[in-house]
């Protein structure tokens, strides 16, 4: 007898990632081993009238091919890395990613996977070049979630994210880490020492198989699980192009409550945080603002005593800084430094192609200062992102391109006005989300997106990670 995980795999990489078609599937037949048993046939536009016709032909396609090599191999894989593959099946499964309309159908996971159902999660998201300013608010948001009784959530990348991470770590709490690529490819490769403490007290979490690479292409897909593991979605820090403000999309479409704390007029990071205020976010200037939301929905595991407490009589700036030098937690840009002096460890002999460069590791493989290190495989580090290039278009796929043409140029459009019954809203959000970071298009106020006129064509710049 087949193992149930195997179906629900298959269907994940038959569908592709942040698939709607999958999960209309599965509430058509019910399981992913029920699916792959039936006829194609039996999809057509009178036994299964929600799927349009495009749906019908695509799901028609997969079960013609259908073959659970892939799935084995990837499930070998999984196995020797130490990963648990977890599917809506499965108890333990994140009820909250359920509701997704676009909820992964498999998950690899390293560590303890919390009890989303029972404790609070809250994803604290910001920009990769913080300030000062952002990195002691993420560390002290963190801290205070951690110490509150939530479990932080976000993507372990450079900056602010990372902060809020090594925030709630010393307060105690759990995290938990969720990856662009593989659960066994530390990105950035910096973050190691992070990434390695992150699973003593949480997990990492991946909708990609073992050893999948990094592209720049996935983490507006990544971004959706991290806002759909919380009820709440906290932007500490962000510009107007910043990819915290990708995941603040989709908490808001999700359904979940957005906050963000208030920057300076007119400084980097502020524009994008205060541009959420404007929008109706929430306001956030402690973990008490979030923790006060939840208390009563969640009694047995949020305390706003504890994390009052906890944050008494500490030097938060000085903490934080101690701390991004313990874990060794990187920033971008001119803020590319670790450390308690100034700009810590700033010129420290890693270049931004390393920062960036991902790193693969196996079951067995520890930290360095633990013994018995296993030295791992390193991937080639990405391209320099130096000066701009043109986009290249053969990077983005049909879907991404067909709401890029659905868009006139110069005129102001929702993402709710460019979905249809074969084009989801979460396909718009994440093309919309990569042609944004391409430059192709540009966000306005009030949620509104704008494709840049032909005129403007040839200044498009390459893809990037975030």
């Amino acid at each position: 007898m087949k193992d149930d995980r195997l179906y629900w795999v298959w269907l994940a990489e038959s569908a592709g990632k942040g698939s709607a078609l999958a999960v209309k599937l599965i509430n058509i037949f019910g399981s992913a081993g029920k699916l792959y048993s039936v006829s194609p046939d039996a999809i057509n536009e009178k036994d299964t009238p929600s799927l349009s016709r495009k749906e019908i032909e695509k799901a028609r396609r997969i079960l013609q091919t259908r073959n659970l090599s892939v799935a084995e191999e990837i499930a070998a894989k999984a196995e020797a890395h130490g990963q648990r593959i977890v599917t809506p099946a499965d108890e333990d499964f994140p009820k909250s990613l359920l509701n997704l309309r676009d909820a992964p159908m498999a998950l690899y996971v390293l560590g303890k996977m919390p009890r989303f159902d029972r404790d609070l999660a809250v994803s604290v998201v910001g920009t990769r070049k913080m300030t000062d300013y952002g990195r002691d608010a993420a560390f002290s948001i963190g801290y205070g979630l951690g110490a509150g009784g939530a479990i932080v959530v976000s993507g372990m990348a450079l900056g602010a994210d990372s902060m809020a991470m090594t925030g709630a770590i010393m307060a105690g709490g759990a995290t938990v880490a969720v990856l662009g690529g593989g659960a066994d490819v530390i990105y950035p490769k910096d973050h190691r020492d992070l990434y390695y403490t992150i699973l003593k007290s949480g997990c990492v979490i991946s909708e990609y198989p073992p050893e999948t690479p990094i592209f720049g292409g996935q983490f507006p897909v990544r971004n959706r699980i991290i806002s759909g593991l919380s009820p709440a979605t906290v932007v500490v820090e962000a510009d107007e192009g910043s990819g915290a403000l990708i995941t603040a999309r989709h908490a808001a479409y999700q359904g979940r409550t957005v906050f963000a704390v208030p920057g300076q007029i007119g400084t980097f990071g502020s524009e994008g945080t205060n541009g959420l205020l404007k929008e109706g976010a929430l306001i956030a200037t402690s973990a008490e603002d979030v923790l006060s939301e939840y208390e009563f929905t969640f009694p047995r595991s949020v305390s706003i005593k504890a994390a009052r407490a906890a944050i008494k009589d500490i030097d938060m700036s000085t903490y934080a800084a101690e701390s991004m030098e313990r874990l060794r937690v990187m920033a971008r840009g001119r803020n590319n430094y670790y450390g308690t002096s100034v700009y810590g460890g700033k010129g420290h002999g890693v270049k931004k192609s390393r920062d960036d460069a991902a790193e693969n590791v196996r079951m067995g493989d520890e930290a360095p200062e633990t013994p018995g290190f296993v030295k791992v495989k390193r991937d080639p580090p990405p391209p320099e992102n130096g000066s701009p290039r043109r986009i290249d278009f053969d990077m983005l796929d049909e879907i991404n391109m067909k709401v890029y043409e659905l868009m006139t140029p110069d005129v102001p459009v929702a993402p709710d006005e460019l979905v249809s019954p074969d084009l989801p809203i979460s396909d718009v959000l994440s093309s919309l989300s990569l042609l944004e970071i391409a430059g192709a298009v540009e966000a306005g106020a009030g949620g509104y997106f704008l494709r840049r006129s032909s005129d403007g064509d040839d200044g498009i710049t390459s893809l990037t990670d975030e």
